[in-house]
């Protein structure tokens, strides 16, 4: 029988009895359905000792959404695993003649939600484990920005319902864009440049309003200058790093963490680049946020 299991207050649940493998074949749909329902009330789901091939797993995935890619426009094939384009490899490994295998390095990344920049925003991501450093393998960390949002001043979240921002990719990321990108002369501000989402959006499924910040830090917000938008980023990213409920653990081999990006961050801890790292990734398309202030 399924078994849930909350992993801290704020966030996160482990998943038990369950064989994704065979969800990944039959969509069972009275477990599938458990599995929506537990992914919306903790937002990131743990499973232990999956065996999916990449098959598999890319239908896993697409149970639960239109799957989309987040190929970089500019970077190799070798980014996605030979045969399945859904997956993305995220990895600091390299082959023998030094090209990457996949998509990352071994440097901290910050925290962060995947694909804002996209007209239509990821909505879920699927990391599964395959390889994971001996020695100091970091930990993935996620943090619930309904719950930071509770936490901000009350003078500052009425201000920020009002407000949305533009969602820019520092590099060529999102292909709708790229015509746009390419006609601006070089070192120009490309920051204007995506779509422009609530700083607070709706959660449908509690209710509850929730942050939501863009990957880039030094994003403008519509209606402030590019000074006053930069003081209130970084307004907010101090609420964000001073928030310290989060949850975090290390992705093992076998280990498939499936989250929700529509209301949380994620980082990763540095970690030594002798060491080999290597995960299958994939997302699914989101709907745009729905603002706060407009919810009934």
């Amino acid at each position: 029988m399924l078994t849930i299991t909350k992993l801290s207050s704020a966030i996160g649940a482990d998943v038990a009895n369950v064989d994704l493998r065979r969800l990944a074949e039959s969509k069972d749909a009275a477990v599938g359905g458990a599995l929506r329902e537990a992914l919306e009330t903790h937002l990131v789901l743990r499973f232990r000792a999956q065996h999916l091939s990449p098959s598999e797993f890319v239908r896993l995935a697409s149970a639960f959404g239109h799957t989309k890619t987040l190929k970089r426009a500019a970077a190799s094939s070798s980014a996605h695993l030979p045969g399945h384009p859904e997956i993305k490899v995220v990895s600091n490994v390299a082959n023998d003649d030094g090209r990457p295998i996949g998509d990352g390095g071994s440097s901290e990344n910050y925290w962060h939600t995947d694909g804002t920049y996209l007209p239509q925003p990821v909505k879920l991501t699927f990391l599964y484990g395959r390889e994971s450093p001996k020695i100091n393998p970091p930990k993935t960390f996620f943090m619930n920005l309904c719950d930071v949002h509770d936490r901000l001043p009350h003078c500052l979240t009425s201000y920020l319902s009002r407000l949305s921002c533009i969602h820019y990719s520092q590099y060529n990321f999102a292909p709708e864009y790229a015509e746009q990108i390419a006609a601006l002369p070089a070192g120009a501000d490309r920051r204007h440049i995506g779509p422009s989402f609530p700083l607070v959006r709706l959660n449908p499924h509690s209710g509850r309003p929730s942050l939501y910040l863009p990957r880039q830090r030094q994003c403008l917000i519509e209606g402030l200058t590019s000074e006053e938008s930069e003081k209130l980023s970084d307004l907010l990213w101090t609420y964000v790093e001073a928030y310290d409920d989060t949850w975090g653990d290390v992705i093992g081999v076998d280990d498939l963490l499936v989250f929700d990006n529509s209301y949380t961050l994620h980082r990763r801890e540095a970690f030594d680049s002798r060491e080999r790292r290597v995960l299958w990734h994939i997302t699914t398309e989101g709907e745009p946020p729905i603002p706060y202030a407009s919810a009934p």
